[in-house]
């Protein structure tokens, strides 16, 4: 940390440490009269570890206060008094490099334990230098693994800094035979580890190597994970047919919907049903994409491999908008998502026509005939139309085969936009040439 960055930071740790509250006493336990019933007693050797401190959320879940038991007594920051350190917490995460490798959750654990023990006079260090120690102690190299919901490949490839591996048999027996004895032979134990095995088991999974403290490695993979999967997920048959989604997300639990409907019979529960409304298309092997879309997966990789031009990085940004159109259940949501990410690319300035421009450029991208254009910008015209009826009167689209070809004429486009990204270095030197082969 720079000298007087530190020398400011610890300035301030002294005015902190000045306003700290004694809430109220730690109650007896044998006072409680409560005459419960438990099912099991937790005795102390059950406990491995407990934390410390007690954090305070509010109702959007910020942390706005903290506690801890010091002499038979609870103590801390809460409400307006916690406000001075969190933003101390805050400045430290945002200066570099502790915004790169340390997390905002591990600096205020650290920090509260910095104040908690000089308080006590166990400790009589500076915080600067504590917080650099404990978190050079912290920073550690991670491979780290997230699954895709049901999607499976039998190869393994890369995606920018991102690789997709399968979670394999002998990957979960290594881990299986690594339980304890008395684990695996326990009833209960035996049948979570079991399901732990079939929820991944086959899957697979955006794979991300990073040098960070534990939260700070967690958070850099998922954010890695999610765009790489977002770009992945360009292969879906879900971008060419409105009635689709697609599932591929780094969420293993809640990514399909499932509606419970329970039949009565005379105030009586008869039947309970449990389904998903739409399964089609829930299960994706990656192999028969890529078979069907040859030099596609090889187009993504390169670009999320380089983004040093203009009209790379544009294009990075918007695959990664449009690639939220395959996630939408409703016709209309995928249309805002495919529209914002077409104008974005096809669009000089919010200045010009929209919807003719737009139609133009796509048609003399993809169009390979003077009829085929014209199909192309009557088909953006008609959907814009049909967007319009949902954004302003709030009508749900209907039209499924103009949509339909939209759709397919948009996932079209993006894949020449992906040959494009090598020839041209900026949106201005594209649209430039589509303007001239117009004009031709």
């Amino acid at each position: 940390m720079h000298p007087e960055a530190a020398k400011r930071f610890d300035e301030r740790t002294q005015e902190i440490l000045t306003t700290v509250q004694g809430l109220r006493p730690v109650p007896n336990p044998g006072a409680q009269q409560l005459d419960l019933h438990p099912a099991h007693v937790i005795q102390a050797a059950d406990i491995i570890s407990s934390p410390k401190f007690t954090f305070h959320h509010d109702a959007a879940g910020e942390t706005v206060g903290v506690i801890w038991i010091s002499a038979n007594m609870y103590v801390g920051w809460i409400g307006e008094a916690f406000r001075p350190l969190k933003s101390l917490v805050d400045d430290i995460a945002a200066t570099k490099p502790f915004s790169h490798l340390v997390s905002t959750r591990f600096l205020l654990e650290e920090t509260c334990n910095w104040l908690s023990e000089t308080l006590d006079r166990s400790r009589t260090d500076p915080l600067c230098q504590y917080i650099a120690r404990r978190s050079t102690e912290a920073i550690e190299d991670c491979e780290i693994w997230i699954p895709l919901f049901q999607t499976h490949s039998s190869i393994d490839f890369k995606i920018g800094e991102v690789e997709f591996k399968t979670f394999t048999r002998e990957i979960m027996e290594e881990w299986w035979n690594r339980r304890p004895a008395r684990v695996r032979e326990n009833e209960l134990m035996e049948s979570g580890l079991n399901r732990t095995r079939s929820e991944l088991q086959g899957l697979l999974a955006a794979s991300v190597r990073v040098s960070a403290e534990h939260y700070k490695a967690a958070q850099i993979a998922q954010e890695k994970a999610e765009n790489a999967t977002s770009l992945l997920r360009f292969l879906a048959p879900a971008n060419l047919n409105s009635r689709l989604t697609s599932f591929c997300t780094p969420v293993t639990r809640g990514a399909v919907l499932e509606v419970t409907k329970v039949f009565m019979d005379e105030g009586r529960i008869k039947i309970i049903d449990r389904s998903v409304p739409n399964l089609r298309n829930r299960a994706w092997l990656l192999d028969d994409s890529i078979a069907l879309r040859p030099g596609v997966l090889e187009s993504i990789q390169r670009l999320a491999s380089d983004t040093s031009t203009q009209l790379s990085s544009a294009l990075y940004d918007a695959l990664i908008l449009y690639s939220r159109q395959s996630l939408a259940v409703d016709v209309s949501d995928k249309l805002v998502f495919t529209l914002s990410a077409l104008e974005s690319m096809l669009l000089k300035d919010g200045n010009e026509p929209i919807q003719q421009n737009l139609g133009e450029r796509m048609a003399f991208l993809i169009g390979q005939s003077s009829q085929e254009r014209k199909d192309i910008v009557k088909n953006v015209r008609d959907v814009y139309g049909i967007r319009s009826a949902f954004v302003h009167h709030g009508q749900t689209a209907r039209h499924v085969s103009i949509v339909d070809q939209f759709l397919i004429y948009a996932w079209t486009t993006f894949s020449r936009l992906l040959d494009l990204s090598v020839q041209y270095k900026t949106k201005t030197a594209l649209i430039g040439a589509l303007e001239d082969r117009k004009m031709s």
